[in-house]
């Protein structure tokens, strides 16, 4: 369980990062992140779900992270939204939370992590949310879920050309894939724009910008889909 110290330092450092990016949260909102933070420390005592431990870390460099699209109008309600490669389930849970009127698809291949996901998701009473055991490439060929999305996002989950592969099939032709990025980012962009265009879509914009209260840079890269991806995509692992 979370101490009362931790529980005031987590609502402060959150608190004043979305208060810069102009979003609140009401009081459930913020009991659901405190027992996300309370959940994902006790599964990853037995499971690697992340190396952030520390409570206000966790509150900045995954919640906070997490929500920037919506700092830049990126999400909105009603919308259909896929988290390809959740993992521990960023940034799919954190912009769950905050936009219960869009449906959340969390992808994830890996067995003990759904579980993780699947308790949490009940704990938390996130109706919105589904949880879909799988590996990207497979799933983006399955009818039920390609181009089914009007955003698809994805943290961490590889080289730009791989995280186009892997989200631009789920998108919607009009929708888009929010690629989350650090410094490194800049360098993948050339090979980014020209994957982009053999999927169907093309660089719309890269919002860089510094999370607040740190100095921590980011990058969120915006792909609009802009004619259906060939069938081809995404290759199956192995392939070329």
């Amino acid at each position: 369980m979370l101490s009362a110290s931790e529980r005031q330092q987590m609502r402060d450092l959150l608190g004043r990062g979305l208060e810069a990016w102009a979003l609140t949260l009401s009081e459930a909102q913020w009991l659901r992140f405190e027992r996300l933070t309370e959940l994902m420390l006790e599964w990853n005592e037995r499971m690697n779900l992340t190396a952030i431990t520390q409570p206000e870390r966790i509150a900045v460099e995954h919640y906070l992270d997490s929500l920037a699209p919506l700092a830049f109008g990126l999400i909105g309600e009603g919308m259909g939204v896929v988290d390809v490669g959740t993992g521990a389930g960023f940034p799919g849970l954190p912009l769950a939370i905050l936009c219960p009127l869009s449906a959340f698809t969390l992808v994830e291949a890996t067995g003990k992590k759904v579980a993780y996901l699947r308790q949490v998701v009940k704990e938390l009473g996130l109706t919105n949310v589904k949880i879909v055991q799988g590996r990207a490439e497979v799933l983006a060929h399955d009818r039920r879920f390609r181009e089914g999305f009007d955003v698809a996002v994805a943290r961490a989950l590889g080289r730009l050309d791989v995280v186009l592969e892997w989200t631009l099939p789920f998108v919607k032709v009009g929708g888009c894939a929010i690629a989350y990025k650090g410094l490194r980012g800049e360098e993948e962009l050339p090979l980014g724009e020209r994957k982009a265009g053999l999927l169907g879509g093309r660089i719309e914009a890269v919002h860089r910008f510094v999370l607040p209260g740190t100095k921590l840079q980011r990058m969120l890269m915006v792909i609009r889909k802009i004619s259906p991806t060939p069938s081809r995509f995404p290759r199956r692992h192995g392939q070329r």
